[in-house]
């Protein structure tokens, strides 16, 4: 049979399909087949020999369409089926019934399997899922404008706590979409679908009440940045510097040897220094100390000549903000010490008591005649050279030496 033998017709090829599909008419030739269809033993193509030209072959399809039903009704025997074919009652054409059996070759033909299991009956296609429950874990959701398995197609279908939203464009998971989405202080920045340490302040804008940033994390305040710490009267009130909150203390307020938990803290000229004493070295507390030769504050430019009692200089000290600086500090006491240097009465039952006095009794203070008339004790500090004591002299003699109270 020529090339041109009716292959090309869509009717006839439905029926060349089906015959082959069928188990009991394999053994017949397709030729003699089409040719008993088209009703002549040889032709150029259905259009012009089969009996009646174009026209008989719309009879022919129905009687395809009529003789098929019967066919199906009666193929449903026990047997399995037969095709049945069926005479064209217009047009004088021949058709082929329809097939008859079990109901026909299974939807894809039964071969959706591997990457593509589930069958879409609506184009007879192969395709990964038609609905969330074909996909499995790790991608357990199903885009059915493409059907494929994919990690989300909305945020209803991210179910790791760590990764609650979907890019619905990338169809991932994602720990963030935006930086609102971020709620933790140290991971408050939203950087492609990550949540990371801030690097601005405006990465903090999300974090309530910790609007600056400070190394990586979102911080109420910080020693240089105390804004949001409000005022006191219309004085800025500061920031604990290390602990990154605020306090209900004032800017400028603290003197010499104050505590202080910033530099803000402190007069002009002073920054916030951490004192150690003794050996070993133990801390003793944050204080003010001068930065040495600070045009701003009058701070002096000789630590031993003018700067009594912080007759002592240290170079290059760290301030708790981070400034560096040479500062006047006290030889061999502590600001505990000259705190209370002439004003803490150190008697316990009318004896003096050096533990009473100083950060290390006995070392930085000690416990001294105040007034000899009427037998009064006070703390005083130790001290190497005059310019060590406050408004005093170093007493010689004593062990340690302490500074007199007049």
């Amino acid at each position: 049979m020529r090339d041109r033998l009716c292959h090309a017709h869509p009717l006839l090829k439905i029926v060349g399909r089906q015959l082959l599909r069928i188990g009991s008419l394999a053994a017949l030739p397709i030729g003699t087949l089409l040719l008993s269809a088209c009703g002549g033993n040889q032709f150029t193509s259905c259009a012009e020999q089969c009996t009646g030209g174009p026209s008989d072959l719309a009879g022919g399809a129905a009687g395809i369409s009529t003789a098929g039903r019967a066919g199906d009704a009666e193929g449903s025997s026990a047997s399995g089926g037969t095709v049945a074919v069926g005479a064209a009652t217009t047009g004088g054409g021949s058709s082929f019934g329809g097939l008859s059996g079990t109901g026909g070759a299974p939807p894809c033909d039964g071969e959706c399997k591997g990457h593509t299991p589930v069958c879409d009956t609506g184009s007879n296609e192969c395709v990964q899922c038609l609905k969330a429950s074909d996909c499995k874990a790790p991608v357990p959701a199903c885009d059915v404008a493409t059907n494929t398995c994919v990690e989300c197609a909305e945020k209803g279908d991210c179910t790791d706590p760590a990764k609650p939203f979907c890019d619905t464009t990338a169809q991932h998971c994602l720990a963030c979409l935006k930086q609102a989405d971020c709620t933790s202080a140290n991971a408050s920045a939203c950087n492609t679908g990550v949540c990371t340490a801030c690097t601005t302040d405006a990465e903090c804008s999300n974090i309530a009440g910790k609007g600056v940033c400070d190394a990586g994390t979102c911080v109420q305040c910080t020693g240089k940045k105390f804004a949001a710490c409000g005022q006191d009267s219309g004085t800025p009130l500061v920031c604990d510097s290390l602990k990154k909150t605020c306090t209900n203390s004032k800017q400028l307020s603290a003197g010499l040897c104050a505590a202080c938990v910033s530099d803000a803290q402190c007069e002009a000229g002073k920054m916030c220094v951490l004192d150690r004493f003794g050996s070993p070295a133990k801390d003793v507390g944050y204080f003010c100390h001068w930065k040495k030769g600070d045009a701003a504050g009058g701070a002096p430019t000789s630590c031993s000549m003018t700067g009594k009692p912080y007759s002592d200089t240290q170079l290059s000290v760290t301030s708790i903000d981070g400034v560096t600086s040479d500062i006047c500090t006290l030889r061999s006491s502590t600001c505990i010490a000259n705190n209370q240097f002439g004003s803490k009465d150190c008697a316990v039952a009318s004896v003096p008591s050096d533990a009473a006095c100083g950060f290390a009794p006995g070392e930085d203070s000690k416990c001294a005649v105040f007034d000899s008339t009427d037998g009064t004790y006070r703390c005083t500090m130790t001290c190497l050279v005059p310019e060590d004591c406050p408004g005093s002299t170093c007493k010689p003699g004593a062990a340690p030496r302490v500074c007199s109270f007049n």
